[in-house]
């Protein structure tokens, strides 16, 4: 009887500590995930500090690859610069800003080739970088890209950003700020361009920082924000893929990438009139560009000397031209090598802020 005693309690002790010590790993697992998180930021930022713009004797004075961080509502935030060869102090440099797509992070940016357009025409990078959380070794961010109308319903994107409603249009404005104050920048060309989240964010920058963005290269956006009073029109390169199934060209629900939820998007043909609107085009389009399955029409009667262009691209997905095929083909679909930045950057060079 004893025996049956000591048995049933030892075996109870035991259950209990499986359940106790389950329960502590779980809640472990929360803290270590806590502590990843806090320190990845604080590499970061060790990593970021040699460039500080408030420590900083180099910043603005050599050519190279900077990671850079600042404090912005309450959050430490992080962007990403490349200065070219051969940028030179004593000269005002154009700068173009690089925004991910969901999913991204600042180092997106090298993904999709840009530093070697940096050095070929001869601007400043910038990578802002969204915020997110952190699996599998690296940053997983997005951007707040606001609300926009698709059938009449009222979609948002994307992710913690746009849940939080953080203020990541302050982050960038501030980003532009910091770069100006540090690098000698052609502020009449500054110009931003992005794909699918970065895209959007894109079309943010257009209508509420159009005294500051000279011009914009959207890629694949799911749309454009319903709240949008540029005090300027603002020259704008729309670029999509006919078969993109995160951003259909025709619009609709986009399928889900990296974990995300299901998201609606405009119709690319949506998002370019509207634009055509904001902009006060008339009618009159023309071709501008065409190779392979790229085809690009462009409005060159709008106010103020601004375009409107767009880039319809038969067989591409969700990339950016001439980029990286970053996941499977069955993914996200092709990249399409028929159109590149070469053709952003021509577009840019002609739209410097009047």
């Amino acid at each position: 009887m004893k025996k049956h005693k000591r048995v049933l309690f030892l075996t109870s002790f035991l259950f209990l500590s499986i359940f106790i010590i389950s329960r502590g790993a779980l809640a472990q697992g929360t803290w270590r995930e806590k502590i990843k998180e806090k320190i990845m930021e604080r590499q970061k930022i060790r990593n970021s500090r040699a460039i500080n713009s408030k420590n900083s004797k180099e910043l603005g004075t050599k050519p190279g690859v900077y990671d850079v961080y600042l404090k912005h509502s309450g959050l430490t935030r992080y962007y990403k610069v490349y200065v070219p060869n051969s940028y030179d102090k004593s000269k005002k440099t154009p700068v173009v800003l690089y925004l991910h797509g969901g999913g991204g992070n600042k180092d997106t940016v090298s993904t999709d080739g840009f530093y070697k357009y940096s050095d070929k025409y001869g601007f400043i990078l910038i990578a802002p970088e969204g915020t997110g959380k952190y699996a599998l070794g690296k940053l997983w961010a997005t951007w707040n890209g606001g609300a926009y109308t698709v059938g009449g319903v009222v979609a948002k994107c994307c992710g913690q950003a746009s849940d939080k409603n953080l203020d990541d249009l302050g982050f960038i404005s501030k980003v532009i700020d910091e770069v100006e104050k540090n690098f000698n920048v052609d502020s009449k060309r500054i110009y931003a361009t992005g794909i699918s989240n970065g895209g959007l964010m894109s079309y943010v920058l257009a209508c509420n920082l159009s005294e500051r963005i000279a011009a914009i290269a959207p890629v694949a956006p799911s749309g454009t924000p319903d709240a949008c009073n540029p005090s300027r029109p603002v020259p704008v390169m729309h670029i999509h893929g006919t078969i993109d199934p995160i951003a259909p060209y025709d619009g609709g629900t986009g399928e889900k990438i990296f974990g995300s939820r299901d998201h609606l998007v405009q119709p690319a043909t949506d998002v370019v009139s509207r634009w055509r609107q904001i902009n006060g085009c008339t009618s009159t389009i023309q071709n501008s560009y065409q190779k392979g399955n790229a085809s690009c029409v462009v409005n060159t009667e709008c106010k103020n000397g601004s375009e409107v262009e767009f880039c319809t691209i038969e067989g591409m997905g969700h990339t950016y031209p001439s980029g990286q095929q970053y996941m499977p083909i069955s993914k996200i679909g092709p990249v399409s090598y028929d159109i590149s930045f070469d053709q952003v950057w021509e577009f840019f060079k002609r739209h410097p802020k009047e």
